[in-house]
């Protein structure tokens, strides 16, 4: 059985604006109480199967008022007739992998990409998946999966008073490191499975990318020496982020370019090629750092003021001081952890010893790490290492550590509702 959601107050009352679009999209306004009994959300298998995962708390004994049937449907469960899956809700353990796949052939309230993408609609957005706990053909709990396109800017008159380096900030580790690329070894290069459009649009709002450089190529997108294929060059990734923030101004992107792994020599010239890139990709958005770095950072009202939305963290320390528009190189906790048991402790202790150093934000890297005796044996992948712990950051970030995160960044982001759950924490901080 679930953990009470005891730390967590009453929330607001679900409110749901339907909107003319594609498939049907909805305002969320609050969600009903996580100690709710049969409270449920959707993820989708890390694995490449893509198959969508039902989740559900049981938080009241099972004689009461726990659900019977937990139900995957393709619209909203109040006017269908009858689900695409159901399961006992006794018979496991709040988790049941259904065998429906995740399929999106467009992002819902107009968010699909293109190059002259203008009309957006604002608000969080379903995709034709809802799951439902009932019992006694009642309804206890209903959710879908759903994009955050604009969920900072939703939520600012509660986000605006609080600061940055003090609020749940979902993220992606190696960022760009998505498919497909060619090759037995992608699986332990690759470490997400959608776009950097996708990911902002989900909700995702700190990246963490490694840079490498290539005579010809210019600069690409890297998982340290590798190179991610047909999709490595770095300036498509900058305009698109820079198209986000054209549509939707008051979401505050971090972007951390963390490492430069190739070439191992990168030089100081190399550094400011790639610097005078971003300052003609993103410099227009990019927040200067100037009297920010201090404690906690700035508000985001103190953000939203400059009308810059883009902080760009840069892991070279001197370059960051000599462009006084980059913010100096963000605390990354790594635990280069193999078991989830080890990994709790990890992130467990990183939060309770962290220390603010010269940039407030810092982040969880939230993923287990596969070894070099597997590689050399080609067992495990990088999606397997993520189906297992996944599931077990939604639960400790959602019972135990909700309110002491700042970044918490994640392999398969959609394996887990970080998302939901980092935007309800920060409404109750």
């Amino acid at each position: 059985m679930e953990l009470p959601m005891r730390f967590w107050p009453s929330f607001l009352v679900l409110q749901l604006v339907l909107v003319a679009d594609k498939i049907g999209s909805i305002q969320a306004q609050g969600i009903p109480s996580l100690s709710k009994c049969g409270k449920v959300h959707l993820t989708v298998s890390s694995l490449k199967d893509s198959f969508l995962e039902m989740n559900w708390l049981m938080t009241c004994d099972s004689s009461g008022e726990a659900p019977d049937i937990i139900a995957l449907y393709n619209q909203d469960p109040r006017s269908a007739t009858k689900p695409l899956h159901s399961v006992n809700a006794h018979r496991y353990e709040g988790y049941f992998k259904t065998p429906i796949k995740f399929r999106f052939p467009w992002l819902p309230g107009e968010w699909d990409y293109y190059d002259n993408i203008t009309d957006v609609i604002p608000g969080a957005h379903c995709f034709p998946y809802w799951i439902a706990s009932v019992r006694r053909n009642r309804i206890i709990d209903l959710n879908c999966l759903k994009v955050h396109p604009t969920w900072m800017d939703d939520n600012r008159s509660i986000l605006g008073p609080q600061r940055i380096g003090s609020i749940f900030i979902p993220g992606t580790h190696n960022s760009g490191a998505y498919g497909p690329i060619p090759g037995i070894f992608k699986k332990y290069v690759l470490n997400q499975n959608m776009d950097i459009w996708t990911q902002l649009v989900f909700g995702i709002r700190y990246f963490d990318l490694r840079i490498g450089y290539y005579q010809g190529d210019g600069f690409t997108i890297n998982h340290d020496l590798v190179k991610i294929m047909k999709i490595s060059k770095l300036e498509p990734h900058l305009r698109v982020i820079r198209r986000f923030l054209e549509l939707a101004p008051k979401e505050i992107v971090i972007l951390d370019l963390h490492r430069f792994p190739y070439p191992t020599d990168f030089q100081n010239s190399t550094h400011r090629k790639l610097i005078e890139i971003l300052k003609r990709e993103l410099g227009h958005f990019a927040l200067p750092p100037s009297g920010l770095q201090v404690g906690k950072g700035p508000t985001l009202n103190e953000i939203w003021q400059h009308n810059k939305s883009l902080i760009i963290c840069y892991g070279n320390r001197q370059m960051a001081k000599e462009y006084p528009w980059l913010w100096s190189p963000l605390q990354q906790h790594w635990g280069n952890k193999k078991y989830v048991s080890d990994l709790k402790d990890y992130l467990s202790a990183s939060i309770e010893n962290h220390n603010t150093m010269s940039n407030p934000l810092w982040a969880l890297m939230a993923e287990l790490t596969i070894t070099p005796v597997e590689v050399i044996f080609n067992a495990g992948s990088n999606a397997k290492l993520a189906d297992k712990v996944n599931r077990q950051l939604t639960k400790w970030f959602r019972d135990e550590w909700h309110r002491e995160t700042n970044i918490v960044a994640t392999d398969y982001f959609l394996g887990n509702d970080l998302i939901n759950i980092a935007i309800e924490a920060n409404k109750i901080r």
